[in-house]
């Protein structure tokens, strides 16, 4: 992850010309993290269970862009720290072996996402004065560690790289000081997986829904 962080900034470092300017700030984000959440008890390829899980979350995060041309600018979006971006709970009756009493239990599982970083582009187009309405396309890269809590079988822990697809659209408006940004964003995350020692595979497919207020400062 450090790598792809180091290239990206080179890359956007030899953006060069006569209007290239630089800007860095922070962003305050409220999500709406939803997940599908599939069980495969044996792992034979059907599904046995699907719950939908919603999650509200805020965060903060840091960006560097740089300012192409008067149409587009490219970035780099960092969120420092750790966010759960999925947990679940469900109530199970189980029998561990043949003749054994009933145990009955809480499965449990979550989804901690740590060094999430989105690459961007964002095109732009004046509207009146100093504001400007902007798309975003990005590529969204974190690492992702599921723990699956199960009565039947021992804890699993899975760390895996998360991958998603960012699309938004926002305002941008010029101030004394910088400029603020306002935007709605949809992430498409690619699924993840854990399989426990009982052979249950459970699958969570996460997409994220945000508004962020963003405030930065051009050099």
């Amino acid at each position: 992850m450090r790598k792809l962080v180091l290239s990206i900034l080179f890359l956007l470092g030899l953006v060069t010309n006569s209007f290239a300017t630089g800007s860095v700030g922070f962003t305050i984000s409220g999500a709406d993290i939803k997940s599908t959440v599939k069980d495969d008890i044996d792992n034979n390829g059907s599904t046995d269970t699907t719950k939908n899980i919603s999650n509200d979350v805020a965060f903060a995060s840091v960006f560097v862009e740089k300012a192409i041309n008067d149409n587009i600018s490219v970035g780099i979006d960092f969120i420092p720290g750790t966010a759960e971006f999925d947990s679940r709970s469900t109530t199970q009756s189980s029998i561990k072996q043949k003749g054994s009493s009933t145990t009955t239990g809480t499965n449990k599982g979550t989804v901690d996402v740590s060094r999430h970083v989105t690459l961007y582009a964002q095109p732009q187009k004046a509207i009146t004065g100093g504001l400007k309405v902007f798309g975003t396309v990005g590529y969204v890269r974190a690492e992702a560690d599921s723990r699956v809590q199960s009565i039947s079988s021992t804890d699993k822990d899975v760390s895996e790289t998360l991958n998603g697809v960012k699309l938004g659209l926002g305002l941008k408006a010029e101030t004394g000081f910088g400029f603020i940004k306002l935007e709605y964003s949809e992430t498409d995350y690619d699924e993840i997986s854990a399989t426990t020692t009982n052979n249950t595979k459970i699958t969570a497919d996460i997409d994220t829904d945000i508004l962020a207020f963003s405030v930065g400062k051009s050099f």
